[in-house]
């Protein structure tokens, strides 16, 4: 039987950390009074595992245990015509059961097989929360194939504990299971493509997100990152209890919104300086809706030039200078949303995106912030090969500027500026 080809794969440790990133987004709420509550939704880091699982089942040709029976004594308590209690020790066959270690990888598979009773709150329909998720098409595969084997009356436990009279063990039936999924996987004709045009537009996000860096690491030389959590009202539609027209409606608001403040953002270089780059993402929380993640990524000399400027009017009219990010935070609020908005600042809510992340000003020729920043921002444009919700409407989720960049207006003869 053949190997099929597998689709353009994502490194397990940076599956680890988009996953991390994900869970942290779909239970990230923010009540009405602007403080951070987690709410109690999925673990997405269980569909990790499953995402993990079923890339070694199709990458490994045994199977995950190694099972051996012997003739053993095995002790039992026996009572004697006499009453009391004496320990025999009858030979009898006995199956023993590790994990298989020809390979790193069967030794994993075998690995996360232990944690499949966890992983299985992910599959339970009940479960409002974790019904909300759409999974990708190798899931999906391995869903179906879970409910429709006898591996679920048998998760957790000792593996080798009999099933029943035959002399069967659990470990014979977590095989049993992998050569099913791993069959159903390498017979399915539509799988392959399915999985490569379910991960197509988040590899094109990554590829087009590293060149624009390096675009704007090649212009300026040095960036300065502001990430900032923008939200279009302070009350949103819940993603699993509300109507998914109200959804869809939210959704299309914040959408709105995004692009108001976008056009404004071009015409108000006092603020975003004449060349603004950026970095946007929609991102969905179960019970607080969608909000849009928004990087800036200043031309760092500009910003400074920017800065300068605010500062000395701040001191001519007597008031306190508010950080860079408030001001823009402030701008969104009042001109995107009139004012029925909110935000968070990255810089003063490390919650928001945990460690890790890059702030600040960011060189070019640094050895490692560049490619942090990068690695960061890619877990925005991964977001959607891991798991999406069911509810979500076509539409973009991720993006960088399409337009040209503004160009400032200069003086030409005469003192007038040219349009």
């Amino acid at each position: 039987m053949t190997r099929p080809k597998l689709p353009t794969t994502i490194e397990p440790q940076t599956l680890d950390k988009i996953g991390r990133h994900l869970e942290r987004n779909l239970n990230f709420f923010v009540g009405q009074d602007g403080r951070k509550i987690v709410g109690n939704g999925p673990e997405i880091m269980l569909l990790v595992k499953l995402d993990r699982f079923a890339r070694l089942v199709l990458e490994t040709d045994f199977a995950p245990f190694r099972i051996r029976g012997d003739m053993r004594e095995v002790p039992l308590s026996n009572t004697d015509k006499f009453g009391g209690n004496r320990i025999v020790r009858p030979l009898r066959y006995t199956k023993t059961a590790s994990p298989y270690s020809l390979s790193s990888g069967t030794e994993e598979l075998a690995a996360i097989m232990r944690t499949f009773r966890a992983a299985s709150k992910l599959f339970d329909t009940s479960n409002q929360a974790a019904n909300q998720l759409l999974h990708a098409p190798h899931i999906r595969l391995l869903l179906d194939t879970f409910f429709h084997h006898r591996i679920g009356s048998y998760l957790g436990g000792n593996i080798e504990l009999p099933i029943d009279f035959e002399g069967r063990i659990r470990a014979d039936v977590y095989n049993d299971f992998v050569a099913q999924f791993r069959r159903t996987m390498r017979d399915s004709k539509s799988l392959r493509q399915e999985w490569r045009n379910w991960n197509l537009g988040s590899h094109e996000n990554v590829a087009n997100l590293s060149d624009y860096l390096d675009r704007l690491f090649a212009n300026h030389g040095s960036l300065t990152v502001l990430h900032l959590r923008l939200f279009h009202a302070r009350v949103r539609a819940n993603l699993v209890t509300a109507p998914v027209e109200a959804q869809h409606r939210d959704l299309a608001a914040l959408r709105a919104c995004r692009a108001l403040f976008f056009d404004r953002m071009r015409r108000k270089p006092a603020l975003f300086t004449d060349d603004p780059g950026y970095v946007w993402a929609i991102l969905p929380s179960l019970e607080g809706g969608y909000h849009l993640h928004l990087t800036l990524l200043f031309n760092t000399v500009a910003l400074c030039r920017v800065v300068d400027d605010k500062r000395v009017e701040a001191e001519q009219f007597g008031v306190a200078l508010q950080s860079h990010a408030d001001q823009v935070g402030a701008y969104w609020v009042q001109m995107a949303t009139d004012g029925r908005g909110s935000y968070l600042s990255g810089d003063a809510n490390a919650a928001l995106y945990g460690p890790g992340w890059v702030h600040g000003e960011v060189r070019a020729d640094d050895p490692v912030r560049p490619e942090k920043l990068k690695e960061t921002l890619g877990y925005l444009a991964m977001r959607r090969a891991l798991v999406r919700l069911k509810s979500e409407p076509p539409g973009a989720y991720f993006g960088m500027p399409e337009r040209k960049a503004r160009v400032p207006r200069r003086l030409v003869r005469g003192g007038a500026r040219s349009e």
